[in-house]
């Protein structure tokens, strides 16, 4: 895939264009090969606020439908989207931290769309369906709609690996999150003297 046919993919005529969930959301929902080149000059020119932004909405939309049973997996997931996000923060600052997060985002990418293995029985019949991730957690957004019931298998999705250095800025990033959410929260001591 060509520069040309990635914009066209990701409906962008240039990085800037590259802000909204449906960018991201067909970026990672690809199949097709991409040149570590293309993704690399695009993630290089992308603004990374924004970027951070849509990784932790797009992760959190495909959490919002993993069974509610398949708690070790949720972990696993927000595992790597706290990678993604630290390495996101991190990328323009150093040259070989941004070739990490192309890598690890096409690694995911990858993985998610192509390589990985659901298995997903219909509760009706018992015929069971082999799916890549994605189509599994299509299928069980569809479930809710008003399609046939299912149970998951996320068992064969536990190989996926994160490296001990990637995974150290997603527990920097995650930490710094979570301690300015419990910062927003501290109540402030009551004043006697201020009646309202």
């Amino acid at each position: 895939m060509d520069r040309d046919e990635l914009y066209e993919l990701l409906d962008i005529e240039a990085p800037s264009d590259f802000e909204y969930f449906e960018n991201l959301a067909a970026l990672i929902e690809c199949e097709e090969h991409i040149e570590f080149e293309e993704l690399y000059a695009l993630l290089k020119d992308v603004n990374k606020e924004s970027l951070l932004t849509l990784i932790s909405n797009y992760f959190e939309e495909i959490s919002d439908f993993i069974p509610g049973e398949s708690a070790d997996f949720y972990l696993l997931m927000d595992k790597i989207k706290l990678s993604l996000m630290g390495l996101t923060k991190n990328s323009d600052d150093e040259e070989n931290i941004l070739v990490n997060l192309v890598e690890e985002l096409n690694r995911f990418r990858i993985w998610y769309s192509c390589d990985s293995e659901v298995y997903c029985r219909v509760i009706s019949d018992n015929t069971e369906i082999s799916h890549t991730l994605r189509d599994a957690l299509i299928l069980a957004r569809l479930e809710k709609i008003d399609g046939d019931k299912y149970e998951y298998d996320f068992s064969k999705c536990f190989d996926y690996q994160l490296d001990e250095y990637i995974m150290s800025f997603g527990d920097v990033i995650g930490a710094v999150e979570e301690e300015s959410y419990e910062d927003s929260y501290v109540d402030e001591p009551l004043d006697p003297y201020d009646v309202q």
